[in-house]
């Protein structure tokens, strides 16, 4: 499969679509919206046999469907062309606000480029600046049908501007989120109003919007008009969900154009319609966050790195209240095991005799041993004693003890 863009950096989803419709779901509607100077195409890469009916068969499709897609209110047309087994199917999309002879124009300009980018192929997509155009041998457009349509398998693609809004991030935030959200209800919401074929198309599914902030933010939304009511929501809602991320970055990008082959959500802050009139929504910009709310950036510098101060100074009061713990508990052990490796508590602890071998000891605690009295009581001179040794069962004699 080949393809060529430029001045489109998308990301796409890579989800697979049922019935082999993988290919359709890489059309990428936004491009409708894109700068004049942009383009963007798709090959389905599936080359034509010997002797195919395809290049005959394509002429009259290009032949037809530009004038009935100008001819459409909503700028939209499909169509099968051709005898089976070599049916062409194809189907176009005008940007809404464009007007009926800019359709046919793009619409035939599409076909030509078409077959330049693919030559050989036999479908693709080509995306203009003010249409969109799908041509392939598969029934693509099946997917609509009750049994197949699933949002989360369609494919979708997000690009962002690199250039950012200088102003406050949330504040920037609120006020695209609320066009992007207004634009995609009253789009599901309008109807498709008559049109001749030389008035602006205004399509079914279709809705721009403005928001008075500084700068002035312009949305726009729109689905193929051969979807349910419901598939658009869905399909809109999920677009908005997927620009969500790039607004939460805080960078404030210019402009974010999110597709799908079904439908399109746009906000720029430079116009993106072209028809003359004020858009279809007005909105008041939101109130300013305040101050505190959108600390200065040195501000917030500031507090961080106080904050990272402030933990590290806890982690170090921690650690040496955890090393002053265990310092203190090995002195005491140290302590203890000195005081049981002392021989002269190991001596007093073990010299513990009954009342008759201090008798037998003093010579019955005579006053010619005495040796003088204290506060702890009279203390005895003694010669010698017979301590029995219970592990050996031998009579050990100490002729010294201390007092």
């Amino acid at each position: 499969k080949a393809s060529r863009s430029t001045g489109f950096h998308p990301r796409a989803s890579t989800a697979m679509l049922p019935g082999g419709y993988a290919v359709l779901a890489m059309i990428i509607a936004v491009h409708l919206l894109a700068p004049a100077e942009s383009a963007s195409m798709e090959c389905d890469g599936n080359p034509q046999t010997s002797n195919s009916t395809f290049p005959s068969t394509l002429k009259l499709l290009a032949a037809g469907l530009p004038g009935n897609a100008s001819a459409s209110p909503n700028g939209f047309a499909s169509a099968v062309v051709g005898t089976a087994p070599g049916l062409v199917y194809g189907m176009a999309l005008c940007r809404g606000g464009t007007n009926a002879s800019s359709c046919r124009a793009c619409v035939a300009k599409a076909f030509g480029d078409a077959q330049a980018s693919c030559p050989g192929d036999t479908g693709a997509a080509m995306y203009e600046d003010g249409c969109v155009l799908r041509f392939s041998v598969q029934r693509f457009l099946d997917f609509l049908g009750a049994d197949q349509w699933q949002v989360r398998e369609i494919t979708f693609s997000v690009v962002a501007d690199r250039a950012s809004v200088a102003v406050s991030a949330a504040w920037f935030g609120a006020a695209v989120s609320a066009i992007l959200a207004a634009v995609s209800d009253h789009a599901v919401s309008s109807p498709s109003p008559a049109a001749s074929s030389n008035s602006t198309i205004r399509s079914k599914f279709f809705a721009t919007g403005e928001v008075a902030f500084n700068p002035r933010i312009y949305g726009l939304a729109q689905c193929m008009p051969n979807l349910a009511p419901a598939q658009c929501d869905g399909c809109l809602r999920r677009l908005q969900d997927e620009a969500t991320p790039y607004l939460d970055g805080g960078t404030n990008p210019g402009w974010i154009e999110a597709g799908s082959a079904w439908c399109i959500l746009r906000y720029s802050v430079r116009p993106i319609y072209d028809y003359d009139g004020q858009a279809m929504l007005q909105l008041q910009a939101p109130p300013p966050p305040s101050p505190s709310a959108t600390p200065k950036h040195g501000a917030a510098k500031t507090r961080n790195a106080s904050g990272i101060y402030a933990g590290i100074a806890s982690s170090v009061v921690l650690l040496l209240i955890l090393l002053s713990v265990f310092a203190f508990i090995r002195f005491k052990r140290k302590i203890k095991a000195a005081e049981d490796d002392n021989p002269f508590q190991k001596m007093a602890r073990a010299l513990i005799f009954d009342l008759t071998a201090l008798q037998e000891a003093t010579q019955n605690f005579s006053e010619a041993n005495k040796l003088g009295e204290g506060g702890y009581g009279i203390v005895y001179k003694v010669c010698r004693i017979l301590v029995l040794n219970l592990c050996s069962s031998q009579l050990i004699q100490k002729s010294e003890l201390m007092n």
